[in-house]
């Protein structure tokens, strides 16, 4: 008998052929067989009769490092079809961790009182381990987590003897089962490292068939550069190559989209090279990257006391390399505060919005937030408008192309109830199959399922999810795609979709007629169990 069959629905199995109808059995946690079978050949039954039925969503690219400790549901992401999600992303990571106060840095959404009890990607996993986790979560180790712990904040090249250590560091983190590395180079301080010292940890990821993830060093005028680089690592390396996020950004003329999506295409030919993108154009980021890195150097009182200098803050407003360009040009109405502890009664209102409320210009309201906040400056998060939709739509498009949250598994109640990362934290599946399976047409069902199950599964080397065959884990998701809606805006994030029936983990149902169970039968995957 049968722990568990799904009944009447349309298979779709996440390897981007036709659907098929049939019933799907689990047993023991995976997936015993495909056929049609009788409903009393198994313990529990789910009616999927128009719907569909497909391997659980993996979320390639997601920042939940820190705010899975303090709440492990993962409810936001779950009550999505996510099953997995990949944590460790733009260069940001929880471990390895050498200084308590790092990790104010190294992930997004810091919140006290916290006092980390690890110091090695070892010692981090085991305690994600014992966490009792909602969703399965697919480790990757953050180059700025690798650089302050051997250099701390400088802002300079590493040595010889620091980039052996950095390639020791993250061969003690690939050994233990982290599945790759990932860049954040437009990130402090990420942007102080030259190609070499990446390439020379890309090779240690290589050694072990990781993943490289990169968050490009500029995907606006000069994305040329930006772009060329990781692919130029690749080539000098060997490693894999993931490119996050790859829609360019405001600034960026017509055509960098298009020229874009051709070198990947051209470089295909020599390295293993794919891309992912997010379906919005507004995207988030934390607010002290509008920062120069030459200020992000220094300790956070010593920030705050240069925030407050009036001389030194004009210095910082005429900064000449700006991280979003429409600071530079003054587009105030498409930025917006999205996360601060200490206004949270502005939380949504843009730069101009800002500036009126803390009478002041709108550069200055963003400064004067992040002086305020002085210790949690780094969890300030802002929102930009910062994508082209035609941009947008042509890199999803694109074959190799997976999509993404950025976001964070959040839950609306509990300790992450207060924290807005973006609508994605709980819509970006519906918004993806909404827009661009469903009103657009330009990928079918099928092509869309497999973008964000096969694909990212095949991206990670993940050999036994991803895809609905026998023997691989059930984790399976059964949706309305009729139904299938999501109920985000920027005013209001934390609402769920609704269209998600069911959602199996690792065999035992996760999500029923709509509900959350609660039953968290996720795992910490490493890469060699």
């Amino acid at each position: 008998m049968f722990d568990l069959l799904i009944k009447n629905g349309k298979i779709i199995d996440g390897g981007g052929v036709a659907s098929l109808n049939a019933d799907l059995a689990v047993d023991d946690g995976r997936v015993a067989e495909i056929g049609k079978f009788n409903t009393a050949s198994a313990k529990a039954t789910i009616d999927a009769s128009g719907m569909y039925v497909s391997p659980g969503f993996i979320d390639l690219h997601s920042h939940s490092d820190f705010t899975l400790l303090l709440d492990s549901r993962a409810e936001s992401f779950v009550r999505q079809g996510v099953t997995t999600e990949v944590i460790g992303n733009c260069g940001m990571s929880a471990a390895p961790l050498k200084h308590h106060q790092d990790l104010r840095r190294n992930v997004f959404c810091y919140s006290d009182p916290f006092e980390p009890r690890w110091s090695t990607a070892d010692q981090y996993f085991s305690i994600l381990e014992e966490n009792s986790l909602g969703i399965n979560v697919v480790p990757l180790v953050g180059h700025a987590a690798l650089r302050s712990y051997v250099m701390g904040f400088d802002q300079r090249p590493a040595t010889t003897k620091e980039q052996a250590e950095m390639e020791q560091l993250l061969t003690d983190c690939m050994e233990v089962g982290a599945w790759g590395m990932s860049s954040g180079l437009e990130y402090f301080p990420g942007s102080s490292a030259k190609s070499g010292e990446i390439d020379g940890l890309c090779r240690v990821v290589n050694k072990y068939d990781g993943l490289y993830a990169t968050h490009v060093r500029n995907r606006d005028e000069n994305y040329k550069q930006g772009f060329l680089e990781p692919l130029d690592t690749a080539v000098r390396s060997g490693v894999r190559l993931q490119i996050s996020h790859i829609v360019p950004k405001y600034g960026a003329p017509p055509e960098a989209a298009r020229w874009t999506l051709e070198q990947l295409t051209s470089y295909a030919d020599t390295i293993d090279v794919a891309c992912d993108a997010i379906p919005y154009e507004w995207g988030p980021t934390t607010m002290t990257a509008i920062l120069p890195a030459s200020l992000l150097k220094n300790d956070i009182p010593e920030i705050v006391h240069i925030l407050r200098d009036p001389s030194r803050r004009e210095a910082i407003k005429s900064q000449k390399q700006f991280f979003w360009l429409l600071i530079r040009d003054q587009c105030w109405d498409s930025i917006k505060l999205y996360h601060s502890r200490k206004f949270p009664e502005l939380i949504g209102r843009n730069g101009f919005e800002l500036a009126e409320a803390l009478k002041t210009t709108p550069f200055d309201a963003l400064l004067d937030v992040l002086a305020e906040e002085g210790e949690h400056m780094f969890s300030v998060l802002m929102m930009g408008k910062i994508k082209r939709e035609s941009d947008l739509a042509d890199c999803i498009a694109y074959q190799s192309c997976s999509i993404i949250s950025d976001g964070l598994s959040m839950s609306p109640t509990g300790p992450l109830k207060s924290i807005n990362w973006s609508p994605g934290c709980y819509g970006w599946v519906p918004r993806f199959f909404e827009r661009f399976v469903g009103k657009s047409k330009l990928l079918s069902i099928e092509e869309g399922v497999s973008r964000i199950t096969g694909a990212p599964a095949s991206r990670l080397g993940l050999s036994n999810r991803g895809l609905i065959r026998k023997g691989y884990w059930a984790d399976i998701v059964v949706f309305d795609p009729e139904q299938l809606i999501d109920h985000t805006s920027l005013q209001d994030p934390a609402v769920f979709p609704t269209g998600i029936e069911h959602v199996v983990i690792n065999g035992e149902i996760a999500v029923e007629n709509g509900q959350y169970l609660d039953r968290r039968q996720g795992q910490l995957l490493r890469k060699f169990n």
